[in-house]
């Protein structure tokens, strides 16, 4: 008996720990993490198969709870996008002389992602949406070298007009968790845009963010 009510103790703090949402309540929660990037599709260079990256993010989120289960999310967030592949170098045109290079593509976005949010329970919701995001510079970087990916295309391809695209649109889903104000934030970031204009290749990108917040 002593038990269960030791028990039913800790589930009660457990519970009256966790931020109670109200209607017309609005937070504002700073946020950093780390992003899994990578794109589905085509590898514009030549390549191995494209590789998973992993940058920092950060940024803020601002939420309005509509009830106690339905809120709205809207912030700004800084990511680095983009994917790692492996290529070879030749030495004097013979294989016997080549060597493994990686390389980088470094694909910097602006998002702002919004996201309409369910609380199974206190604390745990469910979020799907829209991120709409603004490429703010790209950077191919290879052997220890970095260039501007805009100059490097117009170099490969001199008589086409291909670019990086300066527009991008995801669909965010995933869940958070919070406790004590403390946000866990996991979603898969999937593309609906092709990365690169002017090229019938199908690159999109492909992000898995994981964030830790605070909810002011």
């Amino acid at each position: 008996m002593k038990k269960s009510l030791l028990l039913l103790a800790v589930l009660a703090m457990t519970v009256s720990a966790q931020a109670q949402h109200e209607e017309g309540d609005v937070t504002i929660q700073p946020r950093v993490g780390v992003t899994f990037s990578n794109i589905t599709g085509d590898n514009l260079f030549m390549g191995d198969k494209p590789k998973m990256k992993v940058n920092v993010t950060y940024g803020f989120e601002v939420e309005y709870s509509f009830t106690d289960k339905f809120s709205i999310a809207g912030g700004l967030l800084f990511t680095d996008q983009g994917y790692k592949f492996d290529y070879y170098e030749f030495v004097d045109g013979r294989d016997l002389y080549s060597y493994q290079v990686t390389a980088k593509f470094n694909n910097y976005y602006a998002a702002v992602p919004i996201t309409l949010n369910y609380y199974l329970v206190e604390g745990l919701a469910i979020k799907a949406g829209v991120q709409p995001a603004f490429r703010v510079k790209t950077k191919l970087e290879a052997d220890g070298t970095k260039m501007d990916l805009d100059d490097a295309l117009e170099f490969l391809f001199p008589n086409k007009d291909v670019t990086v695209n300066k527009f991008d649109l995801m669909i965010p889903v995933g869940l958070s968790y919070e406790y004590k104000n403390i946000v866990l934030d996991a979603r898969y970031n999937f593309g609906l845009i092709k990365v690169f204009k002017g090229l019938d290749v199908t690159s999109r990108n492909s992000l898995i963010t994981l964030t830790l917040g605070y909810k002011l």
